[in-house]
């Protein structure tokens, strides 16, 4: 972030509602403050009549004046705050204070002592690269990654004339663990890399430019994210998971159908159980002064559904503690 743009900004506070937001900020302070003040006012036997309308008109004179100040410059106090938040984060990432990504966590297995070196050396000059360990032997290699659990294996094929490195390999693959490993090898891959097996990274030797080898570390953590991303999003929308209609009572169900809200006697995926909250959740009885114009819209009230805010909310609670027990 060498460079600061404001232009969004300032586009998201022209589209910002500011008067709404001066009433939340209003609504927040008037009854704890202004009207203490004119209750202690009220209860003074010291101040005549006259004299307490004088100083509520002084009150009320200042109050529109405070309004009507902060209704100007409201959107101006946001955006300078706004702009100045980005400066200073900003320069705390600059100053390294702030990592903007987690770190890929690495082990470097290789028999040559001098290329674990040289690798080990070009890659910690990056922050977002964490060595967890150097192994210059299979059995090294196979205690790291056991413990020390990294998201990436550098490795090497070939040790002492034998493919112990790609053994290992092999021995992880037909486990189906977990372990990504970009390989560096003076073999071509197709020659050792076949019968199915996978990696997620291959790299000849001699190595020319180490900078490949930190490109396809990113590569491949990118790939990770996107894998796990997919796993969460099968398993979000499509694993069904817990039948929410044979834990809840008959008259809890009635009070559902009640409501307008409909569960299906089967088993339900995790995104079902969240649609199933935000439907629940419109019948909440929010403060109005806390809803935004557009979740006003929303709110459906229990007024005329035959559904008390009891019987409501001792519901809500139910279905809420079994989705946090998922």
């Amino acid at each position: 972030m060498k460079e600061i743009k404001f232009d969004l900004i300032d586009e998201i506070c022209e589209e910002q509602d500011f008067d709404e937001l001066l009433l939340k900020i209003l609504n927040c302070n008037k009854q704890k403050r202004i009207n203490q003040i004119l209750q202690n006012i009220e209860e003074n036997n010291n101040f005549d009549t006259e004299t307490k309308k004088k100083l509520y008109e002084e009150i009320f004179g200042y109050v529109e004046d405070t309004n009507n100040y902060l209704k100007t410059n409201l959107k101006e106090i946001f955006t300078i705050a706004a702009k100045e938040t980005i400066v200073k984060i900003n320069n705390e990432i600059m100053e390294g204070k702030i990592k903007l990504s987690r770190k890929i966590k690495i082990i470097i297995a290789d028999d040559n002592i001098h290329i674990c070196k040289f690798i080990k050396e070009f890659l910690e000059k990056y922050e977002d690269i964490e060595i967890l360990g150097i192994a210059n032997s299979d059995e090294d290699e196979i205690k790291m990654i056991e413990e020390l659990k990294p998201e990436i294996v550098i490795t090497d094929l070939m040790r002492n004339h034998r493919y112990t490195g790609l053994d290992i390999i092999k021995s992880y693959f037909a486990k189906n663990k977990d372990i990504t490993f970009l390989v560096i090898s003076a073999d071509n891959k197709s020659d050792v890399i076949n019968g199915g097996l996978e990696v997620a990274g291959y790299i000849k030797k001699p190595v020319n430019d180490y900078e490949e080898i930190y490109t396809e570390l990113k590569r491949i953590k990118r790939e990770l994210e996107n894998k796990k991303y997919l796993e969460w999003d099968e398993k979000y929308h499509n694993l069904e998971i817990l039948n929410i209609r044979k834990m809840l009572s008959f008259k809890e169900k009635r009070i559902l159908k009640k409501l307008g809200i409909t569960i299906k006697n089967k088993k339900h995926t995790e995104c079902e159980i969240e649609c199933l909250m935000l439907e629940l959740l419109l019948y909440y009885d929010d403060p109005e002064e806390y809803l935004s114009k557009e979740e006003k819209k929303y709110q459906k009230s229990l007024e005329g559904t035959g559904v008390s805010r009891e019987e409501y909310n001792k519901l809500l609670n139910k279905i809420t503690k079994i989705k946090g027990e998922l």
